[in-house]
């Protein structure tokens, strides 16, 4: 029917514009976010490409936060998600008292091969402010990990703490609940489990859903199953050797513990955020959630690329038809 022809035909228009040209669609921009975002632990923090560029882990989480900010209620067709990217490093170093100079940026995006000047920097670096309405406060769940890691290390040597403890000796036999002493090097392969976790949560969108406190609690849920199973796995490969005993701890039982103040309702939602929440982070490794280390699809950023320099409306883009229009003219005058 004609109605039918016309919503189609306005589907197929909705991401044009008036010249014609192909709009990003929220997927093509989310595809270009996730892409970046990936890129500013190699432009600063403790693996930064450029020496001199290296930094702790809290400044480039806490420029990847902004740059999610901008990116909310703003577009990369308006404003050069590249030249975005470096300017909230740059801001992110002033904000965590980790100052870098801009030219060293500049060397850090040469070194990448994504060169940035300074000028450059600067200028995104006010529409960044400006984007993130000054909101410059960023909290990351790494230190969340770490109080939480020196917690159970405290309960775990109470009384009722041991009782979360179980041993398991030969592969296939049942856990015990012997009393097992642990020490903070017990605790230690967990920490550092759960800290890679948060290195994927701080590149995806999962710190604009849920808070540090949350998401420091079901990084270590989550690196305490991923340890388990693993422990569990290798005991297979190694049945005969009597090394593969180890120690379980029942995180559950400190959950409890540690919010046992709380009334059947407050417990029952926790456990409902956990598992949504734990849930999302086992999803993270594929791409999920705009996890900028997993996911990055080459072959079709290439193409969202091409569409992007065509609706741009930042870099030479604005001026290109113009130009065309003053070549041809000159072309005709010539053979004239």
């Amino acid at each position: 029917s004609p109605e039918n022809n016309e919503s189609s035909a306005g589907v197929q228009d909705e991401w044009k514009s008036f010249d014609g040209h192909d709009l990003l669609n929220p997927e093509d921009e989310q595809s270009l976010i996730q892409f970046y975002i990936g890129k500013i632990p190699s432009l600063l923090g403790p693996a930064a490409q450029l020496s001199r560029l290296r930094r702790r882990e809290g400044v480039s989480a806490t420029a990847s936060l902004l740059f999610r900010r901008f990116y909310l209620s703003n577009s990369v067709m308006m404003f050069d998600p590249k030249a975005i990217m470096v300017a909230a490093a740059f801001l992110a170093s002033k904000i965590e008292d980790a100052t870098v100079n801009v030219h060293d940026l500049v060397k850090g995006t040469e070194e990448m091969q994504a060169l940035v000047s300074a000028p450059d920097i600067i200028v995104a670096e006010l529409h960044l402010l400006c984007g993130v309405d000054k909101d410059l406060m960023c909290h990351h769940p790494y230190k969340t990990v770490l109080a939480y890691t020196e917690d159970l290390r405290t309960y775990l040597k109470s009384e009722r703490g041991r009782k979360a403890v179980m041993s398991t000796s030969v592969p296939g036999e049942s856990s015990s609940r012997t009393p097992v002493i642990v020490s903070g090097e017990d605790l230690r392969p967990m920490h550092d489990n759960a800290r890679l976790i948060v290195e994927d949560i701080c590149v995806s969108d999962v710190p604009l859903m849920y808070t540090p406190g949350q998401i420091g609690l079901a990084a270590m849920l989550v690196a305490n199953e991923d340890l388990k199973k693993k422990r569990d796995e290798n005991a297979e490969k190694e049945k005969a050797e009597a090394s593969t005993s180890y120690v379980k701890i029942d995180l559950s039982s400190y959950v409890k513990y540690r919010f046992e103040g709380r009334s059947e309702k407050e417990h029952a939602l926790l456990k409902i955020q956990m598992n949504e929440l734990m849930a999302m982070l086992g999803e993270l490794k594929d791409g999920k959630y705009g996890c900028g280390n997993h996911g990055i699809d080459m072959g079709a950023l290439k193409v969202v690329h091409k569409k992007l320099k065509k609706c741009r409306r930042w870099g030479d883009n604005s001026g290109k038809d113009e130009n065309k229009k003053k070549k041809k003219k000159k072309r005709k005058a010539e053979s004239g």
